[in-house]
């Protein structure tokens, strides 16, 4: 893995704990971390349909540095989390691990213009 291709800034969000307003409706605590990446195109992008309106969507992999589960100044990131990149926000699918700890590629899908 050659990390003079991290040149990309990415957000990883966390949603960090949720408590509830005096209606009863959540309010979310969401922590940023910006950590370098590695940014992939998978294909060409497709399009969905909800509610009668076409949105285009893009799978995308990031790379990334491998997360130090020793190090409490590194990034953890989960299945729960989003990535957020060039102001547009991913779900993450999946993850997979490269070489010996070395990397990690997480494959993303963007999230629809409905926030879904």
């Amino acid at each position: 893995m050659r990390f003079s291709q991290l040149d990309r800034i990415i957000s990883l969000r966390r949603i960090t704990s949720t408590t509830q307003d005096d209606y009863g409706q959540p309010n979310h605590t969401t922590t940023d971390t910006n950590v370098w990446a590695q940014v992939i195109y998978a294909g060409s992008p497709s399009e969905s349909k909800k509610a009668y309106q076409i949105f285009p969507q893009r799978d995308v992999a990031f790379i990334i540095r491998h997360p130090d589960p020793t190090d409490a100044g590194t990034a953890a990131i989960g299945q729960d989390d989003t990535i957020i990149f060039e102001s547009r926000e991913y779900d993450i699918l999946g993850f997979e691990e490269i070489g010996r700890r070395d990397g990690l590629r997480i494959f993303c899908k963007e999230k629809g213009s409905d926030g879904r």
